[in-house]
This record gives C-alpha cells, sequence and structure tokens, in this order.
C-alpha cells in the first residue's frame, strides 16, 4: 500500500505546483486590457457616389445631383470614406421653388449606407438639413435614396 501513497502524493503535488504557476501570478483584480480596440477593416477601395446611370463615380464632389430635384454646390466635406461622410454646402431645386430660385439654402448633407460592390463601396442614402427651410419641404429631404451601381 506504500507506493500507491506515495504515487498519490506525488499527483497532488504536482497538480499544486501547476496550480501555483499557473494562477499564482495573475493579479488579485482580474485581467486588464490597455489601449485601443480593434477597428473595422477598412473598405478594399475607395468610397465614391454616383449621381445616376452612366454619370462617372465621384469622390469628395463639389456639387452634386440627386435623383431629378435636389441640387447640392459648394459642398465642403468634413468627412469622406468611413460609414458617413458629412459636408456643408447650398442646396436647391425645383422642390424648393419659387423660394431658392434666387438663393439656394445653406444645408448640413450626410451621406450613409454604404454598399459594397466589387473593389468600390458607393453611398446609398443622404440626408440633407437646410437651414430655414419649412417643414413640410425638409420632409422631401430626409431620406433620398442615391444610385448604387450593380457591377
Amino acid at each position: 500500500m506504500r507506493p500507491l501513497n506515495a504515487a498519490l502524493g506525488a499527483v497532488a503535488l504536482t497538480a499544486g505546483l501547476l496550480n501555483g504557476l499557473l494562477c499564482g501570478c495573475a493579479d488579485p483584480g482580474g485581467l486588464k486590457v490597455a489601449g485601443p480596440a480593434q477597428t473595422a477593416a477598412p473598405t478594399a477601395g475607395p468610397v465614391q457616389v454616383v449621381e445616376g446611370p452612366g454619370q462617372p463615380p465621384l469622390r469628395r464632389p463639389a456639387s452634386f445631383v440627386i435623383g431629378d430635384s435636389v441640387r447640392l454646390t459648394g459642398l465642403r466635406w468634413r468627412t469622406w470614406g468611413g460609414p458617413t461622410a458629412e459636408a456643408t454646402g447650398e442646396v436647391s431645386g425645383n422642390w424648393c421653388l419659387p423660394a431658392c430660385r434666387a438663393t439656394p439654402y445653406q444645408a448640413r448633407v450626410t451621406l450613409a449606407g454604404l454598399v459594397r460592390k466589387d473593389r468600390s463601396a458607393y453611398y446609398g442614402r443622404a440626408e440633407v438639413v437646410a437651414d430655414g427651410l419649412p417643414p413640410e419641404q425638409h420632409r422631401e429631404l430626409r431620406d433620398l435614396r442615391l444610385f448604387v451601381p450593380q457591377r
């Protein structure tokens, strides 16, 4: 019986030492992680916007037409290429006539809804907030669908 007791004692001692080695250096407060979180993988290619079928893709356009009636001009982009793009500029078009015929409204533009195609991505939605625009006309600029090429 002695060899069995010695073997059990050796196993218990080994388990205790192994436990001490694996857990003995751990901080009682738990694991602490430092540094920034990983960011999403960047888009494989450029992020663009397209005015309509047959039109070339654009990056950071100074002017842009959405559909047949919303005309954005004087765009100055604060951000571009991420999940959203933001710019300031002016908006006019047939929907606001006659009020904006001579003077367009100052506007903030947000593009969103990235759609990935091949090696590019395209913004698929736009929202335009125009200063001084009557509420009923502002609703027309809330969720505008942008053209996204099929390829």
